[in-house]
């Protein structure tokens, strides 16, 4: 088990790799209505080629459960695994590697800053032409494994956001659904709010990433482009937040909450958080419903932003070992093995089927898969989101803090004020 939480090691990784990636633009799509198949190309048979497999998520059931399916696959295939789980810094050991020349075959990626850094570099080999396929994936979640068109990696699984609250709290404050706007959390909000309860908890300091990717989905279901911080979206959610903290709703102290912001939810002491997929493997003391984001206007789509993890190939001279290791993982990426790394480790499925089959088992994790079809990956913007999110946290902190409009306090953020 890490010693870190794993929405922590997690966006930890990112935030710290960030500031090292360059810049880095991952763009294109591909997609398709069937599922992969077991194998790449037309050989199921490698002779016994031996491979490297490198992953960072060092807990289980995740850990155990991908030995397993590197396992299996690897006696379908004919191949020799040695699957190695890697602990510390994971993106300066890749980046390390990929100077020495001595990246493993095969390497689980975070798709919006490991796989583009490794892209850029010219070390992961291009999949499609050694015939992975994508059949089976939405265009948002095929994308996450490109960067210049080109398929580096294949996602096997995505996080997206959603609303979680507390089914207690709601009935004691007479609420029988989910707010489904901006105007309806704020009422409910302060409804929820007790002595010993806040409405919401989210997340408001600028050091662990947690604020700005739990703010987007807010941005982006009141119409918002991230691109853009004086975007009416962006306007209409630094003010939500500013609302909620003026009627006191939301807690003083969440600017300094990251991703702690959760433990005030879990704890009963906010009646409303945001969270990812891992919450619905993370036991309460209550009972939770889970919700779509609201939206500005009533009728209007929620949005949310969409980070991956998927498996790259590193780039060699040896076809037959290249074709080897692309067959392994569009093993690995299987439905059966999907479902069942989402079920017991709180993931969702990169697979549309895989996903269905999932919300049939955990039926709580609807919101999370209805949004993965229209949501927005960030990395597409390259290194600019790392200076937008700052810009972001800025805002809110200012127009929550300093009692300034949401409107002036963008606009400051975007002049470095």
């Amino acid at each position: 088990m890490s010693t870190l939480p794993r929405r922590t090691l997690a966006r930890t990784l990112s935030v710290t790799a960030i500031a090292v990636a360059g810049t880095v633009l991952l763009a294109g799509c591909s997609g398709g209505s069937d599922s992969p198949a077991a194998t790449s190309g037309s050989s199921t048979d490698f002779g016994g080629v031996k491979l490297t497999v490198w992953n960072n998520i060092d807990y289980d059931p995740y850990q155990s459960l991908q030995e397993k399916y590197f396992a299996d696959c690897a006696t379908q295939l004919n191949i020799e695994v040695d699957n190695q789980t890697i602990t510390g810094d994971y993106t300066s050991k890749l980046l390390q590697a990929a100077s020495s020349k001595s990246l493993p075959d095969i390497a689980l990626l975070s798709t919006d800053v490991q796989l583009p850094l490794l892209a850029s570099q010219g070390v992961l080999s291009d999949l499609g032409s050694l015939g992975v396929s994508t059949d089976g994936l939405e265009d948002s979640v095929a994308a996450l494994g490109q960067y210049d068109d080109t398929l580096y990696g294949l996602p096997v699984q995505v996080e997206d956001y959603a609303l979680f609250y507390n089914k207690d709290a709601f009935e004691a404050a007479g609420i029988t659904e989910p707010p489904a706007t901006f105007a309806e959390l704020e009422a409910d909000a302060k409804l929820l709010t007790t002595a010993d309860q806040y409405g919401v908890s989210f997340a408001g300091n600028a050091t662990d990433g947690a604020a700005p990717v739990y703010f987007l989905p807010f941005l982006l279901s009141a119409g918002g482009d991230p691109a853009d911080p004086t975007s009416d979206g962006a306007v209409a959610a630094v003010d939500l937040y500013k609302s909620l903290f003026d009627q006191g709703s939301l807690s003083k102290e969440f600017v300094n909450w990251g991703w702690d912001a959760t433990d005030q939810w879990t704890g009963g002491k906010a009646a409303i958080t945001v969270t990812g997929p891992w919450q619905l493997v993370t036991p309460t003391d209550f009972e939770y419903g889970i919700a779509p984001f609201p939206t500005a206007t009533e009728g209007e789509e929620p949005k949310v932003g969409l980070l991956g993890y998927a498996y790259g190939v590193a780039s060699q001279s040896d076809e037959n070992k290249a074709k080897a290791a692309a067959a392994l993982v569009q093993c690995r990426a299987s439905e059966e093995n999907q479902v069942e790394t989402a079920v017991q480790g709180g993931y969702i499925p990169a697979l549309s089927s895989a996903q269905a089959a999932f919300v049939e088992q955990v039926p709580g994790a609807k919101p999370f898969v209805d949004a993965v079809p229209t949501a927005v990956n960030t990395a597409t913007l390259g290194t600019d989101w790392n200076t937008l999110q700052q810009q972001y946290v800025t805002a809110l902190q200012d127009a929550t803090v300093n009692g300034v409009s949401a409107q002036e306090a963008l606009t400051k953020a975007v002049a470095g004020q």
